[in-house]
C-alpha cells in the first residue's frame, strides 16, 4: 500500500510546488492511515507535513477522539493544530443543515492555519468507496459531467490547494492496512446511522446494488468518474476559450458578456458559459441549480432589453441591448447612492459609478413606444423644467400610470419586493417643483403620459456606465 501510496502521488503530481503540507485528521482509519502513509514517506517525498483536527461537538464521544488524535500526532513527532466548534449551537443559529456548517467551518478553519503558517495545499482523506457514494448523491440531486466526475485528486476548493491521495484505497484496503499497523482508529458511530443522505446511500443502496447487480459497483463507478472527468477537462477548456471570446467587461461584483455571439453558440457550452461566470462572481457553485440555468435559458429567449431574472446568492443577470449582464445584487445595488443632480437635456449624466441617465426630445411622429423598463417617455410640454434626480424622501408619492389616485413611493417598492436597505438607492426623477415624474425603472407618473395632443417627447433612459 505504500508503494501505491507513492505512485498515486507522483502520477498524479499532488505535491508539485508543495514542500509543507497541512493533513486533515479526524481520528477515523481513513485519515490515520493517511497520517502514517506520509508519516513514513515524508523524507523520501522531501515534504514537511503538519495535522490538523477540528472538534465538532456533534457527538458526545468527539472530545476524547480529540484526544486520542492529539497523542497519536504526538507520538508521530509531528505538529498539531486543534480546535474546538460548537456544531449544534451554529446549525440552529444559521438554520443550514448539518453537512454544510460542517464544511463550511472545517474549511474556515484549513484556511486560517494554512495562511498563518503559509502552508502549500491540504491533503484529504476521502478514499475510493466516498468517491463512488459522491458520484451517487450527485447523480441523484441532479448534476453535470462536473458532478459525475467526482472527487478529483488535486483540485482548488475555496481557494484552498487540496489533495485527496486516497483515492485509489477501497475502505475494506485502508482498514487492513489499519489493522496491519495497528492504529486503532476511532469509529463515528453516526456513519452506521441511515439519517444523512451519504449514509443512506453507503448503508441502504450500495449493499442491494453490490448484491443483485455488480459486486464491483463502487469500483466500476469510481472507474467511470475518471473517464467523465477527462471528458469535462476538455469541455472545460473549450468553455474557457468561448468565455475568453465573448467576454466585455469585468469587476469584482459584474461581469458583461457580449449577448449577440452567446446565442452563436452551442446549448451545451452556452450552459457551462453560465456556471463558469456565476462562479467567478460567487467563488464557488453552491446553490446554482439546473432551475436556474433553465431560467437565464428564459430570459435570453425573450431576448427584450431591461429584463432581468434574480438566480442564486444575490447574483441577478440582466439583457441591456446588446449585452447579458451578470451582478451581484446587493453589494451592485448598495453601491448606487448618489447625490441630487440636474439633468441635462441630450447629456448624459453620471448617477453613480453604475448607472447613467440619458435624455433627448423627439417630435411626436418621430416616437414609437418601447418596453423597455430602463427607458420612459413623458410629454414634455407639460414639465417644468430643470429636471432633477434624487433618492427617495418620506412621504414620497405618484399617480402611477393607468391609475387615478395617489399611490406611496414606499408601498410601490414593496410591491415590487426591493428589499428595505437598498428602496433608498432607487432613482427618483422629478421636475423643478419635485412632481415625481419616474420611480427609475418601476413606474412612471400619469399625469405626464404621453396622449394625442402630445407634441414633444422627453426620453429618459438608464444606461450602464
Amino acid at each position: 500500500m505504500k508503494s501505491r501510496f507513492k505512485d498515486f502521488i507522483n502520477k498524479n503530481n499532488l505535491l508539485d510546488n508543495c514542500k509543507s503540507l497541512l493533513l486533515g485528521v479526524s481520528g477515523g482509519p481513513d485519515s490515520l492511515a493517511m497520517l502514517d502513509l506520509f508519516c513514513n514517506l515524508s523524507k523520501e517525498l522531501n515534504i514537511e507535513i503538519a495535522a490538523a483536527h477540528l472538534d465538532h461537538n456533534f457527538r458526545k464521544e468527539s472530545a476524547a477522539e480529540a484526544d486520542f488524535v492529539e497523542k497519536f500526532v504526538e507520538k508521530k513527532g509531528i505538529k498539531l493544530f486543534r480546535k474546538s466548534e460548537n456544531l449544534p449551537v451554529i446549525i440552529k443559529k444559521k438554520n443550514i443543515s448539518a453537512e454544510a456548517a460542517a464544511r463550511k467551518i472545517r474549511f474556515d478553519f484549513f484556511r486560517n492555519i494554512i495562511e498563518k503558517y503559509n502552508y502549500d495545499g491540504l491533503a484529504l482523506a476521502h478514499h475510493r468507496d466516498d468517491q463512488a457514494e459522491t458520484i451517487l448523491l450527485n447523480l441523484f440531486r441532479g448534476t453535470g459531467l462536473k458532478g459525475l466526475s467526482g472527487i478529483q485528486a488535486k483540485v482548488v476548493i475555496q481557494k484552498l490547494n487540496v489533495i485527496h491521495p486516497m483515492l485509489s484505497f477501497s475502505k475494506k484496503e485502508i482498514l487492513n492496512y489499519c489493522q496491519k499497523h495497528k492504529l486503532e482508529p476511532c469509529f463515528d458511530s453516526s456513519n452506521e446511522q441511515s439519517i444523512y443522505s451519504r449514509n443512506i446511500i453507503r448503508n441502504e443502496i450500495f449493499p442491494i446494488v453490490e448484491n443483485k447487480i455488480n459486486d464491483k459497483a463502487r469500483e466500476v463507478i469510481s472507474r467511470n468518474s475518471k473517464i467523465i472527468a477527462a471528458e469535462n477537462e476538455f469541455l472545460e477548456k473549450l468553455t474557457i476559450q468561448k468565455y475568453e471570446e465573448i467576454f466585455k467587461e469585468k469587476n469584482d461584483d459584474r461581469i458583461i458578456i457580449d449577448f449577440d455571439k452567446l446565442k452563436k453558440i452551442n446549448q451545451v457550452l452556452q450552459r457551462r458559459l453560465y456556471r463558469l461566470i456565476y462562479n467567478k462572481l460567487n467563488d464557488n457553485l453552491d446553490d446554482l441549480y439546473f432551475d436556474h440555468i433553465l431560467e437565464i435559458e428564459k430570459l435570453i429567449s425573450n431576448q427584450q432589453t431591461g429584463r432581468g431574472i434574480d438566480i442564486a446568492s444575490g447574483i441577478r443577470v440582466e439583457i441591456s441591448y446588446s449585452n447579458l449582464i451578470f451582478f451581484k445584487k446587493n453589494n451592485r445595488q448598495n453601491n448606487t447612492v448618489f447625490q441630487p443632480k440636474e439633468i441635462e437635456i441630450e447629456e448624459t449624466i453620471k448617477i453613480n459609478e453604475i448607472y447613467s441617465i440619458y435624455s433627448n426630445i423627439l417630435r411626436k411622429k418621430e416616437f414609437s413606444f418601447n418596453e423597455n423598463p430602463r427607458q420612459a417617455a413623458f410629454d414634455f410640454d407639460k414639465l417644468k423644467s430643470p429636471l432633477k434626480i434624487r433618492s427617495r424622501n418620506p412621504g414620497d408619492m405618484l399617480v402611477p400610470l393607468g391609475m387615478s389616485g395617489h399611490k406611496k413611493v414606499k408601498d410601490i417598492l414593496i410591491d415590487e419586493k426591493v428589499p428595505k436597505n437598498l428602496r433608498k438607492n432607487v432613482p427618483i426623477i422629478t421636475d423643478a417643483n419635485d412632481n415625481i415624474i419616474w420611480l427609475a425603472p418601476y413606474r412612471i407618473s400619469d399625469d405626464y403620459k404621453i396622449t394625442e395632443k402630445t407634441n414633444k417627447v422627453l426620453i429618459l433612459k438608464l444606461k450602464y456606465n
